[in-house]
């Protein structure tokens, strides 16, 4: 932490998050309206906002419980409104859609119940999830710079689009076994019969 940091401006990573969360919608219209150059140069710009609050949130102790839930809200905001625009122009394949959806229901359904019937839980995407969240961006890019007339390789989207199911894949499952492992700690003492 950085004691000359003013303690005016702890808010400024909460507010890049809301702002990030409050552009998913209209850099998804941009993207429908086949406003793919500007609808690039936003969503790169939220995207480098992801890495902003959250360096900032470290680098002057500005971390808080809000920015915990409202940075990852963001970013499947983001994520899954401009894959939705991509999946309406047939950019994007629908199943890999529909696995994104699913994927993140479970992570917040999860951490639902988990608050709701255990403890409060405190947001702390996985390393895996990181590296999800930031295939999902990258094959986002590279759509939207195809739509925008770039030569890229044809075998780039397909591979990113693989890695991005395999690794949803895999960071849902984590998601499920770490939140069933704590659930089963917490429960247990509960469980346990009483010596004779």
């Amino acid at each position: 932490m950085t004691a000359n940091a003013p303690s005016s401006l702890r808010h400024v990573p909460n507010a890049l998050s809301l702002a990030r969360l409050l552009s998913a919608l209209p850099i998804a219209w941009l993207v429908v309206r086949g406003e793919g150059r500007l609808a690039m140069i936003c969503f790169i710009v939220a995207g480098a906002s992801d890495g902003l609050d959250g360096w900032l949130a470290k680098r002057f102790g500005w971390a808080s419980q809000l920015g915990g839930w409202l940075d990852p809200l963001a970013d499947k905001a983001l994520v899954l409104a401009v894959c939705v625009a991509l999946a309406l122009r047939g950019d994007l394949p629908w199943w890999l859609l529909g696995l994104i959806a699913v994927r993140d229901l479970v992570i917040v359904g999860g951490a639902l119940a988990f608050h709701l019937n255990y403890a409060p839980l405190h947001a702390r995407p996985t390393w895996l999830g990181k590296m999800t969240t930031l295939a999902l961006l990258l094959l986002v890019v590279v759509l939207l710079w195809r739509n925008v007339g770039a030569q890229l390789p044809a075998w780039l989207a397909d591979a990113l689009i693989g890695l991005c199911a395999a690794m949803l894949l895999a960071s849902g499952i984590d998601y499920v076994r770490r939140w069933s492992k704590k659930a089963r700690k917490l429960r247990r003492p509960h469980n346990q019969e009483p010596v004779r």
